[in-house]
């Protein structure tokens, strides 16, 4: 393995693992850390803000914070939310990005987390010291992005992204949406290239879905979902649901 933690310490010393459980009305103050730290909810959805900037986490994502940046958290879900953290020592954190990112959780990164999670205070020392160095390689391999769900002060381009993310407005196109701003769609793309780094249709996309996670924590019908994000069939919704968590509204709500 590599050489990356402290003489004095084992790999069991420098990569904590936890989960724990934040209720609707519990909120992390702002503090910071001497070592990394990696969250990401095994359910319900959290919103951070870190120096400033706010970032949202679904489930298929999680935050990367590095180290001696101010954060704070709080739960923004009606029930219970149940969430792993995964803390880095200072010289493993250092092979990881100097920003915060959002970094996609696979099915078998996932995975991985619940199995050592599982055998942390069971198996032998030498599994449970692999399983942590198959956790850091996956995370310093997972796919990264500054943002899940990017804000923008644009005078343009912020109130264009409220409608956006607004229930009311999901069952309209995005070009009926763009009627209100009097510019040409070649113009907004330029605008929210140049500002989000991605197109306003998977900007919107984002934004359903971490609605569509809130709503199906609080017991809406698939159906019901469905037609209020804008979907005539329940089948167009789960493939389009499934395409951006990698599970079925079913399998993500029980």
């Amino acid at each position: 393995m590599p050489n990356l933690v402290e003489p004095s310490q084992c790999i069991e010393q420098a990569i904590e693992i936890f989960t724990a459980c934040y209720s609707p009305s519990d909120q992390v103050y702002s503090h910071s850390c001497l070592w990394g730290d990696f969250n990401f909810c095994l359910n319900g959805l959290f919103e951070y803000e870190v120096e400033g900037q706010l970032h949202l986490a679904p489930p298929s994502y999680g935050l990367w914070i590095p180290p001696f940046t101010e954060h704070n958290s709080h739960a923004i879900d009606d029930q219970p939310i149940h969430y792993v953290a995964i803390r880095l020592a200072p010289a493993l954190s250092k092979q990881m990005p100097s920003q915060t990112e959002i970094l996609h959780v696979s099915p078998f990164f996932r995975a991985l987390v619940e199995e050592t999670l599982a055998t942390k205070d069971h198996a032998n020392l030498a599994t449970y010291r692999h399983l942590l160095w198959v956790i850091y390689d996956q995370l310093q391999s997972a796919p990264k992005h500054q943002h899940y769900l990017p804000q923008s002060h644009h005078p343009i381009l912020q109130p264009l992204l409220q409608q956006l993310r607004a229930p009311e407005y999901f069952q309209l196109s995005l070009q009926q949406c763009l009627v209100s701003t009097h510019l040409s769609e070649r113009h907004i793309l330029r605008l929210s290239q140049s500002e989000l780094h991605m197109g306003l249709s998977e900007w919107r996309n984002r934004a359903k879905i971490l609605y569509a996670i809130q709503q199906l924590k609080q017991g809406i019908s698939i159906k019901a979902l469905s037609f209020a994000l804008g979907y005539q069939h329940s089948s167009s919704f789960i493939e389009f649901f499934k395409r951006y968590t990698g599970k079925t509204p079913t399998q993500l709500r029980d």
